[in-house]
């Protein structure tokens, strides 16, 4: 746990000094944050880094309330928009989307290319296609749904409250072959 904190160090100081603005009170919170995290009980936590940056959050949260400033929305959600390494989890698990895409049904698929990769507007899709937007939007619902189980069936996904990708773990008993989520 040594090496994770000293990996999460500076990523967690630079994400607490863009939300409060101040380098010495970054510095308090960040010694705050990692007081905190050897107090906890992390035995049972899956990520050390998602338990370290929802520690922050609330630490922040803390700070502005302890200050009676005003809280502003992005600092209350900040859904985890850390960076560690040049890339986070979402970024990561981005690359993987194409070939599970692929691997949907036809009548998915298409649809599914075009609004996941090519980030074509629902609407668009349905006069592309010629089809009903309602049946367009239930497909790409369903599609998404698909893909989320196609994700599941690879990897152990943590998500944030509004569905934000955290962190996520390869199962052990994915093939050898399947080269998802590398």
């Amino acid at each position: 746990m040594e090496g994770q904190i000293e990996q999460l160090y500076k990523p967690l100081f630079l994400y607490v000094k863009k939300r409060v603005n101040n380098q010495e009170d970054a510095e308090d919170l960040t010694q705050e944050v990692f007081y905190k995290l050897s107090k906890s009980e992390t035995s049972k936590v899956e990520s050390v880094k998602s338990w370290v940056y929802m520690i922050a959050k609330n630490t922040i949260t803390d700070y502005y309330r302890k200050k009676k400033i005003p809280t502003t929305n992005e600092v209350e959600e900040v859904g985890y928009s850390y960076e560690l390494n040049d890339e986070n989890a979402a970024d990561e698990l981005s690359k993987c989307v194409t070939q599970f895409v692929n691997e949907l049904p036809e009548d998915y698929r298409s649809i599914m290319l075009l609004s996941e990769l090519e980030e074509i507007p629902q609407k668009e899709i349905a006069e592309r296609l010629n089809m009903n937007y309602v049946t367009v939007r239930s497909k790409i619902q369903r599609g998404r749904k698909k893909l989320k189980d196609l994700f599941s069936d690879c990897c152990n996904v943590s998500q944030g409250g509004k569905g934000s990708i955290l962190d996520y773990k390869i199962k052990g008993d994915v093939k050898k072959d399947m080269d998802c989520c590398d």
